[in-house]
């Protein structure tokens, strides 16, 4: 075999193996930009925030209580996950009771708060979550949700919620609560990779599984 042919097959095996890799990671190092929503959210009937574990920090909170002060919703729905297969020290009544407590103190009346407790599923929260919201919407006859999400998983979650509400005549905006990592350096620390990394892989199972 000469050099030449030699040299040429080299080349084309590595164009094959490294423009596959360069467009991987040229796709996670941009997941912040796909993974956000440019849309405007809109006042609403109601809102939903799902409830993670650990609870929502107090700057979720806060800015939950602004919104409400805002009369950017008129009632709050939380979404609890029911997770059986861990020791969780909280349960379902006792994370929406510290909740409904905090946002007490902000200016948000237990009144204006009610929970929705879902059962985990492979499908993931938010897709059984917005399951349950379509009866919700269905029998209160709702027109508008805002659904309140962190920065990175509005796009994800808006996503999920307006394929399940496609039957409906309900508007789904979403407000995404600005997060600590910034789009330009998010890779330079564990959280932001933590954050990023783990949201777009999210993104990408839900879209193959058809969710989104």
């Amino acid at each position: 075999m000469q050099v030449s042919d030699l040299t040429f097959r080299l080349k084309l095996l590595l164009i094959g193996f490294l423009s596959p890799l360069f467009v991987l990671v040229g796709l996670i190092l941009s997941a912040p930009y796909w993974l956000k929503s440019s849309e405007t959210y809109q006042k609403s009937d109601v809102a939903v925030l799902e409830v993670s574990n650990p609870l929502p920090s107090k700057k979720i909170l806060k800015a939950v209580a602004t919104l409400a002060q805002r009369s950017d919703f008129k009632k709050l729905i939380l979404v609890i996950r029911e997770d059986k297969s861990q020791n969780l020290l909280d349960s379902p009544q006792e994370r929406e009771t510290k909740i409904k407590e905090h946002l007490s103190s902000l200016g948000i009346g237990p009144g204006l708060v009610s929970s929705l407790v879902i059962a985990g599923t492979k499908m993931g929260d938010t897709d059984e979550a917005s399951k349950n919201l379509l009866k919700i919407a269905v029998s209160d006859n709702l027109g508008s949700v805002l659904l309140l999400s962190r920065e990175y998983e509005t796009k994800r979650v808006l996503g999920t919620y307006r394929k399940t509400l496609a039957s409906l005549p309900v508007k789904v905006t979403a407000y995404g609560f600005p997060s600590d990592v910034s789009g330009s350096n998010w890779f330079l620390s564990e959280d932001g990779v933590r954050e990023i990394t783990g949201e777009f892989v999210r993104y990408l199972y839900s879209y193959i599984r058809g969710v989104l």
